[in-house]
């Protein structure tokens, strides 16, 4: 890189006798030439300067013009243009963006509601650890909560990840002279509480029943012959919902997550070998895989054939509303939708599946994932492991005395 720098004393204007630093040079990425400015008071200050600025402008290739005069915002824009738009799918593999793309579009918000019009280049390590208290100080920012509701740290860690992503952008192209995430412990995945929640036989056996037949429910109303009293009625409310169920199914037995479950196609179901085909471009880690499902599962899903039009089981975009009405129904707290893919990898491991075999079968990418998230333990496991330990106990105990006999 051609660089020619110039130090002069002002004669005129606002800055007259002030000592001028001028440097030019060639940007290639704008394909134009540039100058930078800095004024001192003494020559020996600007003399002091060049070398500094001159190593600035090699390491940014020419681009710390660019990044002087960058916000944030700016930043966030260009990234949402380069990598954060909805992802492109060329022959069943995702080439550009990214597919959680609203997702990615909502970190994006709340990263620029705090950062927004501050330059990059003032963007610090601190700046993050900041951010971090904010974030976890103003809890979620969904506008339709009455009231406002804590967010745990694994969210605001997804967040600091993006930020991660789009400064190490801004370092790569030069608009920084620093990566701020270098050796810095903002992100600390150990400190998440990992969620070991799983589906009990009971809850499974009330979950699945209140997906079919019919429930009466009482509630008053104002008695139309006599008015001023009330009256009470029984009504009587269907409850069947056969692709609740079959998702249900998919995700306890198949252990699908909820985005494969919903881009299911009749044609991915293979009944007589009873197989689930999860096509590449459907899964999180972007591989197609084999997925066996069970007799009921195959019953359910043979159930809503004749209910339902179109390549697809399940023609809908969510079902929250459906699986909230029906852990409310039968009785179940603290259930979120995921526990039951992680029951389904714990009951698979439970019998004797091995673990390289069932992380396959999960879609899972590393045997780590499997092992850290979804070898979780209840209440049975530890009291069956509790009987094993005593009746090992109980023979050590046995034997020692049938020595001290002899």
């Amino acid at each position: 890189m051609d660089i020619k720098t110039k130090i002069f004393k002002r004669k005129s204007g606002k800055s007259k006798d002030a000592w001028v630093l001028r440097i030019y040079y060639f940007d290639e990425l704008a394909g134009k030439e540039c100058v930078i400015e800095r004024k001192t008071e003494k020559r020996s200050d600007a003399v002091d300067k060049v070398s500094k600025l001159v190593d600035e402008i090699k390491k940014t290739h020419g681009q710390i013009k660019t990044g002087d005069k960058m916000t944030f915002n700016n930043l966030a824009d260009i990234c949402e243009k380069n990598f954060y738009a909805p992802a492109v799918i060329v022959e069943g593999r995702k080439i550009s963006g990214v597919r959680s793309h609203n997702t990615a579009k909502i970190q994006l918000n709340n990263l620029k509601s705090f950062f927004g019009s501050r330059l990059i280049r003032h963007i610090t390590t601190e700046s993050l650890t900041h951010y971090k208290i904010w974030r976890l100080e103003q809890g979620s920012a969904n506008k339709t909560l009455k009231t406002k509701r804590e967010i745990k740290l694994a969210t605001v860690n997804r967040e600091l990840s993006a930020m991660r992503r789009i400064m190490r952008f801004a370092y790569g192209k030069g608009w920084v002279l620093k990566d701020i995430f270098f050796n810095a412990k903002v992100i600390e995945t150990s400190a998440e509480l990992e969620r070991k929640r799983l589906l009990t036989l009971e809850e499974e056996r009330n979950l699945l029943a209140v997906c079919q037949g019919t429930r009466t429910v009482k509630y008053e109303r104002r008695n139309r012959l006599k008015p001023g009293e009330m009256e009470e009625i029984e009504a009587i409310h269907d409850m069947d919902n056969p692709q609740l169920k079959a998702i249900l199914l998919l995700a306890i037995d198949s252990g699908l997550r909820r985005g494969e479950i919903l881009k299911l196609r009749w044609s991915d179901l293979d009944f007589d070998a009873n197989v689930i085909r999860i096509i590449g471009t459907h899964t999180k880690t972007e591989r197609e895989r084999l997925v066996p499902f069970t007799e009921r599962t195959k019953a359910e899903l043979e159930n809503i054939k004749n209910l339902v039009e179109g390549e697809k089981p399940f023609n809908f975009k969510d079902f929250k509303r459906s699986f909230a009405t029906a852990k409310r129904l039968a009785g179940i707290d603290d259930l979120h939708f995921h526990d039951l893919r992680r029951t389904a990898i714990t009951r698979w491991l439970q019998q004797g599946t091995s673990l390289p075999i069932a992380g396959k079968f999960a879609g899972h990418s590393q045997l780590q994932t499997t092992m850290k998230h979804y070898t979780a333990t209840d209440a049975g496991m530890i009291r069956e492991m509790n009987e094993r330990m005593n009746a090992f106990n109980s023979q050590i105990d046995k034997a020692l005395e049938s020595e001290l006999v002899n």
